[in-house]
């Protein structure tokens, strides 16, 4: 028997706040296809049908699942984290069966078979039912513009990941922008004939040349994206194995976040998911939690807040997404602050598996150990932050927001509300800290020369 909070796990902060909980039973025959799980912990890449280099360039690094929040120079970070993450407390932790909180942490560690998968949807189709139950969300469809920064040897991915959100039992519509970052400038690559008669029908916009992420998303102007509730910005080596967009839009109904994602996990274990460890799909039974920032990996932003976020793209060094990560996230803070949101940056445990290609790395590449790499495209993309890229908000983006979120609550529709709020994170500080200072890159062992190669 399974003891559900209903609330994200935000609620276990809040003063005298009301709980509710339901049981839910899920049979043993719904696990019997993963008698499998015995055997867990000797599960590797090797166990799945498909490998990661069938997605991957050959060159793509295959790095160990270190956060680097966790490590290097930043090892006192791991307990301060730009998040409110919830450990959950005895009344949110699930009184579950043993197989089940096995299967949580088996996915969570980032095992992967087909009886795994087939248990893990079993468990999030009766967890939802029970929800909307309990808690029904409104039954409206929703209207997704999902935006693909796309390598030709990942396009098998987006097949797949595609036939997975054509499926979806609500009838919400997905419309794509394939931006093809390792073609020839102006040139389309061809799609074989059966990807192209079950994409294009849904494809709204497709882009062929060198760029980063920014350098496209600055294709998306507001007038293009309107028609749309949410903007979806997955990288192009997310598989959807265990995500579920009936689960996933389940959260963003009940909940209405600004900014939401799917939690992260490594496409085996022990590999890299996300360096951010909040965004991570951990052991505990909670179905969402609230955080202080997302990664530009996956994030699904409201489109009503993207004319702020599109006009910070075109004030920056579009070689790198820190920035524009840093502003999504901290106009959905800055809305809590004001008020407006009880949940504004949520991340929903239906977890994506990361392949961790890097296919759009070169240069100067965010790392601890300041290693180059060669890049296996033509891009010159690199993580890190531009410092000249994090001044606070501008007056044009306060007045885009005040227009945008004024109608949520009186103290949005004042641009002063916005005006100069921060927008890049310092590590090992919170975002109600003083923003840094402008002028130095966020790491002191990176120059100004790497970070504008």
């Amino acid at each position: 028997r399974i003891k559900m909070n209903l609330m994200p796990c935000f609620a276990i902060f809040g003063s005298g706040s009301r709980r509710s909980s339901i049981s839910l039973t899920l049979p043993r025959a719904a696990f019997a296809a993963a008698a499998v799980l015995a055997g867990l912990p000797r599960l590797d890449a090797s166990a799945t049908s498909f490998a990661r280099d069938d997605y991957c360039p050959v060159s793509a690094p295959d790095e160990p699942d270190t956060s680097l929040l966790q490590i290097g120079r930043f090892s006192t970070v791991g307990a301060e984290r730009d998040t409110d993450f919830c450990a959950p407390s005895p009344e949110e932790t699930f009184n579950i069966t043993a197989e089940v909180r096995r299967l949580i942490g088996t996915v969570a560690d980032g095992n992967w078979s087909k009886p795994i998968e087939t248990a893990w949807a079993d468990y999030q189709d009766k967890t939802l039912l029970r929800f909307q139950a309990v808690r029904p969300a409104p039954t409206r469809r929703l209207r997704i513009l999902v935006v693909v920064s796309l390598g030709q040897s990942a396009l098998p991915m987006l097949v797949y990941n595609f036939k997975k959100w054509s499926k979806n039992k609500a009838g919400d519509t997905f419309n794509f922008v394939l931006l093809h970052f390792d073609a020839e400038e102006g040139k389309l690559p061809t799609l074989p004939a059966d990807v192209r008669e079950l994409l294009m029908p849904h494809v709204a916009l497709r882009h062929a040349g060198p760029g980063c992420k920014v350098d496209f998303w600055k294709r998306l102007a507001p007038d293009f994206v309107a028609g749309y509730d949410y903007l979806w910005l997955p990288d192009d080596d997310l598989r959807m194995d265990f995500f579920d967009w009936d689960f996933y839009r389940y959260h963003l109904l009940a909940y209405n976040p600004l900014v939401s994602q799917p939690s992260v996990v490594g496409w085996a274990p022990k590999r890299r998911s996300s360096d951010w460890n909040f965004v991570r799909a951990t052991h505990s039974s909670n179905t969402s939690w609230v955080t202080r920032k997302i990664e530009a990996m996956t994030p699904v932003i409201s489109t009503k807040i993207w004319p702020a976020i599109f006009s910070r793209a075109w004030s920056v060094n579009a070689s790198n997404c820190f920035a524009i990560e840093g502003i999504i996230s901290n106009i959905a803070n800055e809305a809590k602050a004001l008020g407006c949101f009880e949940t504004p940056l949520l991340v929903v445990n239906t977890p994506m598996r990361h392949a961790d290609c890097r296919s759009m790395a070169s240069g100067y590449v965010w790392s601890l150990v300041q290693s180059q790499i060669a890049s296996p495209s033509r891009t010159h993309c690199f993580r890190g932050y531009v410092w000249e890229d994090c001044f606070g908000m501008s007056e044009k983006e306060a007045d885009l927001l005040a227009q945008a979120l004024g109608g949520e609550c009186a103290a949005a529709k004042d641009p002063k509300a916005w005006k100069g709020k921060c927008v890049c994170f310092q590590p090992g500080t919170h975002i109600d800290r003083a923003c840094p200072a402008q002028g130095k890159l966020i790491f002191p062992n990176a120059t100004d020369a790497g970070a504008r190669q």
